[in-house]
């Protein structure tokens, strides 16, 4: 359900000046009798670029739908996904409570604050992109009547995304990689004060890998968005990431490593999430207990495209 205090928000819009965090309390999930999330918590602040990472079935998708509010049905779960406004009181409770079907907030307020790009998705409409991506504009239209206003933020994010000569293609003659920086660039026409992302680099290719790793990071920074992004490429993340946060499996039994210096140790028993600046967090003994493998640390050169 969602809760907010008695004081009225508008959370649609991209002002900058409106700066706050979510912060995900205690929040524990599974799947019948099987534990994809156990007591996971921690915080994303406006402006900060997250990488979420950890080994398939770990259940990083699973917390990004459910910070999204958007779980799928038979999801057991409980906890809070709280955001925070730094200049006011108002708050908005995104909660689950244990062993009931989770219960789906109002939509359009939430697509206001969050926007979520799921890993896989499939359109069976054979929209123009500029007509996919004006979606991103439903929560802040007129329902569905759309101004000029909106239309000017698509033209911004297709600029940006360098997608501006695709805006009259048709999506089903899109390739892989193109028809995923067009969803992003729906999510980021939604203007939202956090983007959760899982997988965005998935089906682009080795020169756009990067390119996309630092558009998230400078967007974030420039527009004061919260960006949480489930990546697989470590080092990636290690490169561009303000923030890592390491998700082992909750089935996990290994002994957490010892946290007391820098990195931060989150959940009630002390190993449900690793999280921290890439200096800190990505050694050895914290990679090891989050994929249950060995590492290396190796110099080796490094090849960056040019465009």
């Amino acid at each position: 359900m969602i809760r907010k205090n008695k004081s009225v928000v508008s959370i649609g819009s991209s002002d900058c000046s409106t700066t706050g965090e979510l912060r995900v309390s205690n929040l524990s999930a599974s799947y019948g009798d099987k534990t994809v999330l156990s007591d996971v918590s921690f915080s994303l602040q406006q402006g900060d670029f997250i990488c979420l990472c950890g080994p398939n079935g770990a259940g990083k998708s699973t917390l990004l739908s459910t910070m999204a509010g958007v779980a799928e049905a038979g999801l057991k779960a409980s906890g809070q996904v709280v955001w925070f406004r730094y200049d006011a009181l108002e708050t908005m409770v995104v909660e689950y409570v244990a062993k009931r079907r989770v219960s789906k907030p109002p939509r359009l307020e939430l697509a206001k604050l969050i926007a979520y790009l799921q890993q896989n998705e499939y359109s069976e409409w054979n929209f123009l992109v500029r007509d996919y991506v004006l979606q991103g504009r439903y929560a802040h239209s007129n329902g569905g009547h759309y101004a000029a206003e909106d239309c000017e933020v698509v033209d911004e994010v297709l600029g940006e995304l360098g997608l501006s000569d695709f805006s009259q293609r048709y999506i089903h003659e899109l390739s892989g990689g193109e028809f995923q920086k067009v969803r992003l660039a729906r999510a980021l026409a939604q203007t939202p004060h956090f983007l959760l992302l899982d997988e965005p680099a998935a089906n682009l290719d080795y020169v756009y890998e990067p390119h996309l790793m630092k558009l998230l990071r400078d967007t974030a920074h420039k527009k004061n968005l919260g960006v949480l992004a489930a990546v697989h490429d470590i080092n990636l993340a290690a490169r561009f990431a303000d923030k890592i946060l390491l998700l082992p499996p909750a089935s996990s039994t290994s002994a957490a490593p010892d946290t007391s210096n820098n990195s931060e140790t989150y959940g009630s028993n002390k190993k449900s999430v690793l999280f921290g600046t890439p200096s800190d967090i990505m050694n050895t003994d914290n990679l090891k207990y989050t994929f249950g493998v060995d590492f290396e640390c190796k110099e080796i050169k490094s090849f960056q495209s040019l465009q």
